[in-house]
């Protein structure tokens, strides 16, 4: 599937989003592998979305919010979104 073109409104976005979810991983000494493993999505796909290079799917933020043990609305108000 090709990627999407981004405007930087939500690039920026998209960069705060992977900040909020690198804090609550570092906040649970998780590594990315084992938030990404926890999550059911593949590392790479994970480290991306943390470095705000890749869009993040509704169904990868829920997986990743359980596997952080919070909210998907905690991650997006932590990111300001």
């Amino acid at each position: 599937m090709p990627r999407v073109s981004v405007s930087p409104d939500n690039q920026r976005a998209l960069g705060r989003l992977g900040d909020a979810i690198r804090a609550r991983r570092n906040e649970r000494s998780m590594s990315q592998e084992a938030l990404a493993d926890a999550a059911g999505i593949n590392r790479t796909h994970m480290g991306e979305v943390e470095r705000g290079k890749r869009n993040v799917s509704l169904a990868a933020l829920i997986g990743i919010a359980a596997a952080l043990g919070c909210t998907v609305s905690s991650i997006l108000s932590d990111a300001e979104i």
